[in-house]
C-alpha cells in the first residue's frame, strides 16, 4: 500500500508540475491575442486545450485511450450538470440572503439581467464559468482525487485534491484574498471532493462550482471588484461563507459515511 501511495504521489506531482505552468503560460499568451481577449472565448480555448492535454496524458502515462469515458461524456451528463448547478445556485443564494439579513452584504443584484441583454449575459457567463470549472475540476477532483481513490486513500485524496485546488487558484488566477479567503478556498475544495465521493460525477462538481461562481460574480456582483484575473472573490473573505461551507461539509460527510456503511453492509 505504501508503494502504491508513493507511486500515485509521484504521478500526481509530475502531472501538476507539467500542467500548471502550461496553464499559466497559455492564459498569459491568450490575453495578448486581440481575437480571443474576451474572457469567455479565452476560457473556452483553455478548456479545449486542457482536454487535449488530458487525452495525451491518458495515452502516455496510463496507456489507455478511454478519453470520452474519463470525461464522462454520457447521456446523463446534462442531468448531472443540471443537478450540480441547482445545488450550487441554492448554496450561493443562501450565503447572499444571510449576508443581506445580517446587513453585511457588499453586493447588489445585476440590473442587466432585467433587460434585453438577459440571454446574452447569461449565455456568456454560463460558457465562461462552466469552462473555468471544467479546467479546475479536471485538474483537481478529476485527476488528483481519483488517483488516490483508486488505492482507497480517501483522506489523502480529499486533502491532496484540496491543496491542488488552492495551488491552481494561486498560480492560475492569483486572487487577491486574505488568509480567510484561502481557508475558504480549501473548504470549498474539500466540499467539492465530498460531493464527488457522494455522486462519483465530475460534471455534478463542475455544475456546483460553475453555479457558485456565477451567483457571486454575475447575478449578485460586488459593489467593489475584488478578485483575480477571472472573477470576484469578495465572498471568499466572509465568515458567513466559512460557516456555511463548514455546515455543508458536515452534511456531506455524514451522507458519505452513511453511503459507505450501506455499501459495506451490502458487500458483507
Amino acid at each position: 500500500m505504501q508503494k502504491s501511495r508513493s507511486k500515485i504521489s509521484k504521478k500526481v506531482v509530475f502531472y501538476l508540475l507539467l500542467l500548471i505552468p502550461f496553464m499559466i503560460v497559455l492564459a498569459q499568451t491568450l490575453d495578448k491575442i486581440p481575437q480571443v481577449k474576451t474572457p469567455w472565448a479565452n476560457m473556452l480555448i483553455q478548456a479545449f486545450v486542457l482536454a487535449l492535454i488530458i487525452k495525451g496524458w491518458l495515452n502516455l502515462v496510463h496507456g489507455h485511450t478511454d478519453f470520452f469515458h474519463y470525461l464522462e461524456f454520457e447521456k446523463k451528463i446534462w442531468q448531472k450538470l443540471g443537478l450540480g448547478c441547482l445545488l450550487g445556485i441554492i448554496a450561493a443564494l443562501i450565503v447572499v440572503i444571510v449576508e443581506r439579513f445580517l446587513g453585511s452584504s457588499l453586493r447588489v443584484f445585476n440590473q442587466e439581467l432585467l433587460g434585453l441583454g438577459l440571454i446574452k449575459v447569461l449565455f456568456i457567463a454560463v460558457v465562461f464559468f462552466i469552462a473555468e470549472a471544467f479546467i479546475e475540476e479536471m485538474v483537481t477532483r478529476g485527476y488528483v482525487l481519483e488517483q488516490f481513490m483508486e488505492i482507497g486513500a480517501i483522506p489523502m485524496a480529499l486533502f491532496s485534491s484540496s491543496l491542488a485546488f488552492v495551488l491552481v487558484q494561486f498560480l492560475w488566477d492569483n486572487p487577491n484574498v486574505s488568509i480567510l479567503g484561502w481557508l475558504n478556498f480549501f473548504a470549498l475544495a474539500f466540499l467539492l471532493g465530498l460531493l464527488y465521493l457522494l455522486t462519483l460525477s465530475k460534471w455534478f462538481c463542475i455544475g456546483f462550482h460553475a453555479a457558485w461562481n456565477l451567483v457571486f460574480t454575475v447575478i449578485f456582483p460586488p459593489l467593489d471588484h475584488h478578485g483575480g484575473h477571472f472573477a470576484s472573490y469578495l465572498h471568499m473573505e466572509s465568515m458567513i461563507t466559512t460557516v456555511f461551507l463548514l455546515v455543508l461539509i458536515g452534511i456531506s460527510y455524514s451522507l458519505y459515511s452513511k453511503k459507505r456503511e450501506n455499501t459495506q453492509v451490502k458487500i458483507a
